[in-house]
């Protein structure tokens, strides 16, 4: 690489490591050879590797969660937010939660993490189906079984059948009345 290498380009590039190669390949060494610089430029950035493993989980953060909730706010209604969110998560990529998930089962702060965001997806989309008229009740079950759908998908979705906009749209109709 000729550019001079930013933080974030380290972060973006370990995401992107770790949905392709997993967790075992989270380490400077590696990084660098995949990138085809030394681990100088990694250190440049990053005082550790537990530095970069916190940096990398707070990108993937943004990335996954706060940046997917303000754009789905952009949306007029509830109705047509929920629709958006699930049309999101159920057509993204699943490589890069898989990875962060498989590396939260060997790793504390990675599982911390993931308890934070879970917390948060969970409760964005329970406001989504309140502001809709639910009760607490109801939509805190729907919001966890929507979750739920999402993980499901997320762990198991290979090679499986890819739902069409208007069947997740016509599931996140019934769910929020």
């Amino acid at each position: 690489m000729n550019a001079r290498l930013t933080q974030q380009d380290w972060l973006d590039h370990g995401l992107k490591v770790l949905a392709n190669k997993g967790p075992v390949a989270l380490k400077a060494d590696t990084l660098a050879k995949l990138m085809k610089v030394s681990r100088g430029s990694f250190y440049w950035h990053f005082r550790d590797i537990s530095e970069f493993h916190a940096g990398l989980l707070a990108r993937w953060r943004k990335l996954a969660t706060d940046e997917i909730i303000i754009a789905v706010d952009q949306e007029h209604t509830a109705s047509r937010r929920l629709r958006r969110l699930m049309r999101t998560a159920m057509t993204s990529d699943e490589k890069l939660e898989r990875g962060i998930r498989s590396w939260a089962a060997q790793n504390a702060k990675a599982a911390s993490t993931i308890a934070s965001v879970d917390k948060v997806r969970v409760k964005y989309i329970c406001e989504l189906l309140k502001s809709e008229g639910l009760s607490d009740k109801q939509a805190v079950a729907r919001a966890t079984f929507i979750y739920w759908a999402y993980i499901g998908r997320v762990m198991v979705a290979n090679n499986s059948k890819r739902l069409q906009d208007d069947d997740i749209d016509s599931i996140a109709d019934l769910l929020q009345s």
